[in-house]
């Protein structure tokens, strides 16, 4: 008896688990037509040859569990050939016929992933994640033995390699999609699909980037505290949270203590994979800069005006790298500045800010025009949101 893998190309090698399978498998009696159909089929090289040879057995034998073989039998020789299009319709297929195939739902994914669909690949997960919920769903069956649970358990631990092989598809395809809003939405539906992933906190970092991209600060928000839920040192995130409740004026404390928080992590912070040095000591140095901004703002907040003067004075050589949030510090600047009543201060520093074309500089000008009537500027100080 010849037992025949749905999974028949070298880059999957499934462990078959005798009981509770995830892979499912198919046996053929040895000597028989179909058997002997499947020997010339391996042992036959010519593609053309090949490709008749498997129409063949399909057209015999493609009934009940040998159609799923069949089927399977194109999707390998779409891959060998690299007709990555068909492989996803064979794989496809199968789905069709058996929606709980582990093996095809990974064929789609990568023949997606190969054709550059992003839509397609995170369809192909998502059809593998309904595959392994309703597998760890599971309960015995009657008359299971007791080594059920822990075979059924163990089937699932075996393909987490490939699990997260399709994750890493799933993160991959994330770079094709140019919108901000739709590369959240993919990054969150990565993250949702697959939370035990290493991709997911990936995923959330990137969902809260593209939203402050889109300028949906709220769910930018959101997406960044998913992350500090269970990565509390991580820098990017504690600067936008810090950088967000600032300059909403929304949980002050928590702005503070975030943004505290970077500025003694920053120093230290270990450079990310394919960032050169001086890459890095830049991108530190500008969220130390927006870090203590965020600090100046929450002062000008709490009415800690000369505090916040210090704070901003402290950012404003940090910012120099990136006009709008240097622009955006000197107006913050001045403004507090300004309501501590030191007028030379605040118009130098406002001047400053309206000479550079950023969208601070019509907030600069009108300050510096209540300053030449004598009327104090208004509390909030942020200059447009403070999100730019």
């Amino acid at each position: 008896m010849r037992k025949i893998s749905l999974v028949l190309t070298v880059f999957l090698a499934f462990a078959v688990v005798s009981r509770a399978q995830l892979i499912k498998s198919i046996t053929t009696q040895a000597g028989t037509p179909e058997d002997k159909a499947l020997d010339e089929i391996t042992n036959t090289s010519d593609p053309a040859q090949k490709l008749a040879l498997i129409e063949k057995f399909n057209a015999d034998f493609g009934k009940g569990d040998l159609q799923l073989l069949g089927l399977d039998l194109y999707v390998s020789y779409y891959l060998d050939t690299g007709d990555f299009k068909k492989m996803a319709e064979y794989a496809d297929k199968i789905l069709v016929i058996d929606p709980d195939n582990f093996s095809a739902a990974l064929h789609l994914a990568r023949a997606e992933s190969q054709l550059g669909d992003a839509a397609g690949v995170f369809a192909a997960g998502e059809k593998l994640s309904g595959i392994i919920a309703r597998y760890d769903a599971q309960t015995p069956p009657a008359g299971a033995d007791s080594s059920w649970a822990s075979l059924h358990k163990q089937a699932l631990a075996d393909q987490q390699d490939q699990i997260q092989y399709v994750a890493s598809l799933m993160a991959n395809a994330l770079y094709k999609v140019q919108a901000p809003t739709e590369r959240a939405a993919y990054a969150e539906r990565l993250a949702a699909m697959y939370p035990d992933s290493s991709y997911a906190i990936y995923a959330e970092k990137t969902a809260a980037t593209a939203y402050q991209q889109a300028q949906n600060f709220p769910k930018m928000a959101a997406a960044a505290e998913k992350v500090l839920a269970s990565q509390p040192n991580d820098t990017d995130m504690l600067v936008l949270a810090a950088e967000y409740y600032s300059s909403s004026g929304e949980q002050l404390d928590k702005a503070a203590a975030d943004a505290t928080k970077a500025i003694q992590l920053l120093p230290t912070a270990k450079a990310p994979d394919g960032i050169s040095a001086d890459q890095w000591q830049k991108q530190i140095t500008f969220q130390t800069g927006i870090a203590w901004s965020a600090q100046g703002q929450v002062l000008i907040n709490k009415d800690d005006l000369a505090g916040a003067v210090s704070a901003f004075q402290k950012a404003s050589p940090l910012l120099k790298g990136d006009l709008n949030s240097y622009a955006r510090n000197l107006y913050r600047l001045g403004y507090a500045y300004a309501r501590l009543q030191k007028i030379p201060e605040a118009r130098a520093a406002l001047t400053e800010a309206a000479s550079y074309d950023t969208p601070y500089k019509a907030d600069a000008l009108k300050t510096l025009s209540e300053l030449g009537n004598g009327t104090p500027p208004k509390r909030s100080g942020r200059g447009r949101g403070g999100m730019e």
